[in-house]
């Protein structure tokens, strides 16, 4: 495959099977969702890195979700710089936001971008999963490394019970992602100790996941990795970052504000600009539309 194709290589999730059932794999490239992401939040390297990671973790998570309006929230709050990182999935579309997107990091000895550093370790990765019930599942794992990729599969083994072999990776060059992507191995009821020996041996394909995912198609991956271990494609499906926000539910914010605070805000204020975390979209409200809108909400 020549460069140029290469470099214009879809975001998609690939979901498989191996050894007839015995394991179920996850593949995602993340690469220009996470461009997307970076134009809007214009973070620096290391956390355009960190965020990339949380945001391929968390669409593994949501892909794995049946349910039709259901979605997953994760949140990373190690203690670091970094503050709170947090990523919405809705099946196979992603948000996000930073609390410190600009803040730098110097590079570790090995010449990486520390992303451990820039998140920290002294806290806990939060998953919150909604399926349309009136109580979300949520879910609490303390952190291993801040680095994102060993948070996550010490996530799924503390709080879902399911030991998961679990590496995401980007890489990031001056606040540009040059790749990005993931991949999820998980043992399933009745794996063998020999396939799992077979799963222990092929991770190490995967230490460098940003860098494969960038130089090879996902179907040419796996066919490669799990060589011998009958891979099955169940599916295939396309990623993007897409924000779901509106002037309705941004009118939904201002009613939730009770009758005495929006009543306040439109006597001091007159108008107001709301500005979404996670698309950094404005909506301009003026003393009008908010009276009409508290007026509106009153009635209701």
């Amino acid at each position: 495959m020549d460069h140029n194709a290469l470099i214009n290589l879809p975001d998609e999730m690939l979901h498989l099977t191996l050894c007839n059932g015995q394991a179920r794999v996850l593949l995602c490239r993340t690469t220009n969702l996470t461009r997307k992401c970076a134009n809007i939040h214009q973070p620096s390297s290391v956390a355009l890195a960190a965020v990339s990671r949380l945001m391929t973790g968390t669409l593994m998570l949501s892909t794995m979700m049946k349910e039709e309006d259901s979605s997953v929230t994760v949140t990373v709050a190690g203690g670091g710089p970094a503050g709170k990182i947090t990523c919405v999935g809705r099946h196979n579309q992603i948000k996000a936001t930073l609390q410190n997107p600009q803040h730098e990091m110097p590079l570790k000895k090995d010449g990486h971008l520390d992303v451990g550093g820039y998140v920290g370790n002294e806290g806990r990765l939060t998953v919150i999963k909604d399926i349309g019930l009136k109580e979300p599942y949520i879910g609490q794992s303390n952190l291993v490394s801040g680095e994102i990729g060993e948070d996550f599969a010490q996530y799924f083994t503390v709080s879902e019970q399911k030991p998961s072999l679990v590496a995401v990776g980007a890489l990031v060059h001056e606040g540009f992602c040059l790749s990005s992507g993931g991949v999820l191995v998980q043992p399933l009821p009745g794996c063998t100790e020999e396939v799992l020996e077979q799963l222990e041996l092929r991770s190490m394909f995967f230490t460098a996941i940003s860098r494969e995912v960038a130089e090879a198609p996902l179907d040419e991956l796996y066919s490669g990795w799990f060589d011998g271990l009958d891979p099955v494609l169940l599916s295939k499906d396309p990623l993007e970052y897409k924000c779901d926000c509106s002037r309705e539910k941004m009118e939904k914010a201002l009613i939730s504000l009770g009758r005495a605070e929006f009543s306040r805000l439109i006597e001091e204020d007159g108008e107001v600009e709301l500005t979404c975390h996670f698309c950094r979209s404005a909506q301009h409200f003026d003393k009008e539309e908010l009276t009409a809108l508290l007026e509106r909400a009153t009635r209701a």
